[in-house]
């Protein structure tokens, strides 16, 4: 049975702009497809024209990051700028670069963190910086904001590293944050790392006793915590929602989502799914009228009517693209 995610398809704003403004990245972390395609991989930063022309007052919110590290882009303080004009702005970032950047960080609405894991050697091998010199580049936000921006530290759940994840909520509080988000591996860009994501087709008891765990300790210390599920469901619009929300290319090209981009010498996307390769091409639109009238995103406006018929009817297969990508089948 197909699983009915809460979401309104008919609305006068569209939902969240996804903005690729450096797919530049001084880390190569070990899940990262930077890693795992360097020899292809184009790293650059978009520059202001490009940026400007975005139509971020068509959406509610902006959210300056793609494949690669926001605080690289030497305009960012000017693209948070012109952004918070016309919508809530925010970005996902290693933190290398937060001590340098405190003024545009402050105005932004909210600050995703990137955390491996609360152990220093963990964090360290995963993706090659200082966990300690992190938290105190995270303090200096929390000792210095008023309202804004809203920090949550973002963290992956693998095989090797989910045992912790009650930890990362410890290091959350000890840092000031107000939220952990516990992801998961849902893109899987080698065969070397097929088996580290913790879903699959049923779940993992001992993988929902330590999520648990990390939930009552996020209560007991004041701090939201959302993990996302570990068991594989095919979902009829997923969570990127490409019928209201869209991703801007570093160089300005508009896809339905991150996980029909990367930033690399390529046609194509290459991927794992249930352990076996696929090649995906990557879907870009010239236009952002383009992007409105794709058949992509008419056939999950037609998805997401589902859920609001009384009568059964047949629902649409998902598009090709889609069918191998794990955030179709909701973790």
């Amino acid at each position: 049975m197909l699983s009915v995610q809460p979401l309104q398809w008919v609305m006068r704003k569209l939902g969240f702009v996804q903005v690729e403004v450096s797919s530049r990245c001084q880390l190569n972390c070990l899940m990262c497809p930077k890693s795992v395609f360097r020899d292809k991989w184009i790293a650059r930063d978009m520059e202001m024209k490009v940026f400007e022309s975005i139509p971020f007052k068509k959406f509610r919110y902006a959210h300056l990051q793609g494949w690669g590290e926001p605080l690289l882009n030497p305009k960012i303080g000017e693209m948070i700028d012109v952004a918070r004009e016309h919508c809530r702005v925010g970005l996902t970032t290693n933190g290398i670069l937060i001590d340098r950047h405190l003024e545009e960080i402050l105005k932004l609405d909210l600050l995703a963190v990137s955390v491996a894991s609360a152990v220093a050697g963990e964090h360290m091998w995963i993706r090659g910086y200082s966990l300690e010199k992190l938290k105190e580049n995270i303090k200096l936000i929390t000792e210095q904001r008023s309202k804004r921006p809203r920090i949550v530290i973002a963290t992956m759940m693998l095989k090797n590293t989910v045992e912790k994840l009650p930890e990362i909520v410890d290091f959350a509080h000890e840092c000031g944050a107000d939220e952990v988000v516990a992801n998961n591996l849902d893109y899987i860009p080698s065969e070397n790392l097929v088996g580290m994501e913790v879903f699959g087709e049923s779940s993992d008891q001992g993988i929902l006793a330590l999520i648990k765990k990390a939930e009552e300790r996020a209560k007991e210390l004041g701090i939201n915590f959302v993990a996302k599920p570990v068991k594989l469901e095919e979902v009829l619009v997923c969570a990127e929602n490409p019928v209201k929300n869209c991703l801007f290319t570093v160089d300005g090209r508009i896809a339905p989502c991150v996980y029909l981009h990367l930033p690399t010498r390529s046609d194509f996307i290459v991927r794992y799914f249930k352990g076996r390769r696929f090649e995906v091409p990557k879907i870009y639109f010239k236009s952002f009228d383009e992007w409105k009238k794709s058949s992509i995103r008419e056939i999950f406006e037609k998805r997401l009517r589902m859920a609001y018929q009384s009568l059964p009817l047949d629902i649409p297969a998902l598009p090709e693209v889609c069918r191998t990508c794990y955030k179709a089948w909701s973790v």
